[in-house]
């Protein structure tokens, strides 16, 4: 199990960086949001609160798969 952690800490910012900050600029309703008022910000925080976390579980799960196929490809 320790293997498995250091597998994944050592990949998953790696990983999640790249994807989150391509969701971010691609996001008409973060990037071109014209801060006007004071919902726009809660709009901001939701939306980048919400990539975070799905990005986070996504990345997760890649890593997981690729750990997976890594152990099977080293017989373990």
């Amino acid at each position: 199990m320790e293997e498995f952690k250091t597998y994944f800490w050592k990949r998953f910012w790696f990983v999640f960086i790249p994807l989150y900050v391509i969701a971010i600029v691609n996001e008409p309703l973060i990037m071109d949001n014209p801060f006007d008022e004071f919902e726009d910000i809660g709009v901001f925080l939701f939306h980048s609160a919400f990539y975070f976390v799905a990005y986070g579980f996504l990345t997760a799960m890649l890593i997981n798969i690729l750990w997976r196929f890594h152990k099977r490809k080293h017989g373990r």
